[in-house]
């Protein structure tokens, strides 16, 4: 499997001494011309050891951290920068000396997380599936069927606005981990009364969220397919021990006959990002919130980038794509009928989205989409565009559960609530952001002159050009 600076292992004994002197004689050979030439072994497996043994304890104070995706580099540094003091304190190195000793520390680290017992951040898909090796299908089912099994108020409701309205849901909890401000931000936003009427549930088709949105379903439907499983569609849960927290997962694996069968599975339909196969914070936040929810131990954190053909022709003509990397939606609209006889743009678009095992000939698209057409007509909908889209980039990385990282996290979390619930009495309009003042610009007219004077203008930056001849004198 493929790996970056992020990824999991697997819970497993403490490293024992034979490992370790197996490990370090294995890193200090990739090292050629090295400054370890003249030590003996037990020397490098003393300085082996010990950095496994920094690497723990930074672990162990440090594991909130963990969700930030320069984890592993600052702990590298820091770990490398106390040996390498230690190593010029005993002229056993020199300063030149530090690259060579990073480049041992970084392998010393690679080592040290296939034994340790902690779970690593997340790990990059290699060709080959990421399975669980430790299957327990039983217990998984029942788990998955309590979670199916909780009721659930109708989306957009009185009652499923009010829900949500007292818990930090998983996609936004990240503030109350991030800076003051961050905190002061959600702290606000869930202070202010909840106002349901004036709630408008249409986005712009143009923004980050409705295109995120929009492809969602289509992302399930591909990586339901890559996989041969199936993806279970669940609302939004409430964490059993924290009322306060709340999840509302993109699926969950639920065929149990699959090896993934029980692995949540979190989507980013990114527009504009580079894709790095590093989580972001605040997603690795997310997930670890709804394997905490939902008690379930694994997720795959997909990211596609999906773009659209400028029209039918363009769609036609690329022939170096097939199934799952292009296809079709259809959008549908309202068709309201008003007392003058016209018709009525509803705002709210319905996505219906062809199936990945259509054919991707012309005549069958457009069999396809005729009796889509139909269909929706029964119900008052009518077709207002066709989108061709292809699949430019896809990633999927797995991220275990964290349990020591939550529990880290929970007491700051629920310091967080408690000053919700407060100033919910108190006050909280303190927190409101900082409108910018209006600076007042006067006018005044010079009556000799019929000219006018304007004061208090904003400065800005400027320059002035100013022409010169040959000589330098100014023209």
């Amino acid at each position: 499997m493929e790996t970056d600076s992020d990824y999991i292992c697997e819970e497993t004994d403490s490293i024992n001494s034979t490992t370790s002197s197996k490990s370090s004689t294995k890193i200090v050979e990739t090292i050629i011309e090295s400054i370890f030439d003249e030590w003996q072994e037990e020397d490098v497996d003393e300085l082996t050891n010990n950095m496994y043994q920094l690497f723990e304890t930074y672990h162990e104070e440090n594991m909130i951290l963990i969700s930030s995706p320069t984890f592993y580099e600052t702990m590298l540094e820091h770990v490398c920068q106390i040996q390498f003091q230690d190593l010029l304190a005993g002229n056993l190195c020199n300063q030149e000396d530090y690259d060579e000793l990073y480049e041992f520390a970084k392998n010393t680290l690679e080592v040290y997380l296939d034994f340790a017992p902690y779970v690593r951040r997340s790990v990059v898909y290699s060709s080959t599936l990421n399975e669980q090796k430790n299957r327990q299908v039983e217990a998984t089912a029942k788990k998955i069927k309590a979670l199916q099994d909780i009721p659930q108020p109708k989306q957009k409701s009185k009652e499923w606005h009010e829900f949500r309205y007292n818990l930090i849901s998983a996609s936004n909890l990240w503030k109350a981990l991030g800076s003051e401000s961050q905190k002061n931000s959600l702290i606000y936003e869930k202070c202010c009364p909840l106002q349901t009427n004036q709630i408008n549930y249409f986005n712009s088709t143009e923004s980050p969220m409705h295109w995120g949105n929009k492809y969602e379903p289509l992302t399930v439907m591909i990586y339901e397919q890559m996989y041969q499983t199936t993806v279970g569609d669940f609302g939004c849960i409430m964490h059993q021990n924290y009322p306060f927290i709340g999840a509302s997962p993109d699926g969950i694996n639920i065929d149990p006959t699959n090896q993934l069968f029980g692995r949540m599975l979190e989507i980013k339909n990114i527009v504009n990002r580079e894709i790095t196969g590093i989580p972001k914070e605040e997603y690795w936040i997310q997930t670890q919130i709804q394997m905490e929810t939902c008690d379930l131990e694994e997720c795959d954190f997909v990211e596609t980038r999906f773009l659209e053909y400028s029209d039918e022709a363009a769609f036609y003509a690329d022939e170096s794509r097939e199934h799952l990397d292009k296809g079709v939606i259809l959008c549908f609209i309202e068709r309201t009928i008003t007392a003058n006889n016209q018709v009525a743009k509803s705002n709210d678009p319905v996505y219906v989205y062809m199936p990945l095992d259509v054919s991707l000939d012309k005549d069958t698209i457009a069999e396809w989409t005729r009796h889509q057409k139909e269909d929706k007509r029964e119900t008052g909908l009518v077709l207002l565009n066709t989108i061709y889209w292809y699949l430019e980039e896809f990633s999927c990385v797995f991220i275990g559960r964290n349990r020591a990282w939550f529990e880290a996290a929970a007491p700051k979390i629920e310091a967080v609530w408690k000053t919700i619930l407060e100033e919910r009495v108190s006050g909280y309009e303190h927190r409101a952001p900082k409108k910018k003042s209006v600076r007042k610009i006067n006018a005044s007219i010079d009556d000799s002159t019929q000219s006018y004077m304007l004061e208090n203008m904003p400065v800005t930056n400027s320059f002035c050009l100013i022409k010169l001849d040959e000589d330098g004198n100014v023209l």
